[in-house]
């Protein structure tokens, strides 16, 4: 009798779904089928070429926020009104050492930004990685900083009637400076304070400039040139070790790269 009940029971979920079943229209299993075929046909195509070096650097320029090419051009900007406006010749000599400085603030929030949005753990899940990424994106910043800084150097050296040389020592040891205090600030410090530590060593770079400007009279003087040129120099060493600091930390790994959010998830 179990069985009997069991088999009619059977009979009757049977017939109760197929009442429920909707009709399919003969048009509608040819578009289902055409979509299927259609669908093989993409499956079945070749993968894109990986775009090399270049193109992914090319690439990841569209995701540095316009603010920053706009605050770039307003510092160039700003130091070509300085140097055209016949102030004091002293002064021009600095400022172009403090806004070269200043300009590397300008990228920080973008170098920053896979830590400060707490996205790393995803680019390290990307084709490319987190280190490319940090590569391309130092790339891109660096080349537009270096043409922001060479167009200051270009308006002062016009405006003073000076060699673009002795300017770009000028520019180029506190633009050093500050590029690789704040890479390796960014890379040690805390996510939330380092954006905030890199202004203050700015700012101290800016107040160090003006600090030696006011005590050492012959500061920009030819004399000093070769003093300017050895500093330069060391502040380049450092900041090519801290570059290949940050990307090899990059490529150790989220614990490396940024330990702050790996500690979240142990």
């Amino acid at each position: 009798m179990g069985e009997v009940n069991r088999a009619r029971l059977k009979v009757e979920l049977a017939r109760h779904y197929a009442s429920q079943r909707e009709a399919v229209s003969p048009e509608a299993i040819s578009g289902l089928a055409c979509a299927m075929v259609a669908e093989d046909a993409n499956a079945r195509r070749p993968l894109p070429r990986r775009s090399g070096a270049a193109g992914f650097v090319a690439s990841q320029v569209r995701y540095i926020p316009v603010w920053t090419w706009a605050a770039q051009a307003a510092l160039v900007a700003i130091m070509c009104v300085l140097a055209c406006s016949g102030g004091d010749a002293g002064l021009t000599k600095v400022a172009v050492g403090i806004l070269s400085a200043t300009c590397v603030l300008v990228g920080v929030p973008t170098v920053h930004a896979s830590k400060l949005h707490r996205v790393a753990e995803l680019e390290y899940a990307c084709a490319h990685g987190a280190a490319s990424t940090m590569a391309a994106r130092l790339i891109a910043l660096g080349c537009s900083s270096a043409l922001a800084v060479g167009l200051m150097v270009a308006a002062t050296a016009s405006a003073l009637d000076a060699r673009a040389f002795d300017i770009a020592l000028w520019a180029c040891l506190p633009f050093f400076l500050s590029c690789a205090g704040s890479l390796m600030t960014l890379r040690k410090a805390a996510p939330d304070t380092a954006p905030m530590l890199c202004v203050a060593l700015t700012a101290a770079c800016s107040v160090a400039l003006l600090g030696l400007s006011a005590l050492v009279p012959d500061l920009y003087a030819q004399a000093s040139l070769a003093s300017w040129a050895m500093a330069a120099a060391a502040a380049l060493v450092w900041l090519v070790r801290e570059v290949v600091m940050t990307v090899r930390t990059a490529t150790a790994g989220l614990d490396a790269f940024s330990p702050h959010m790996a500690k979240t998830y142990n």
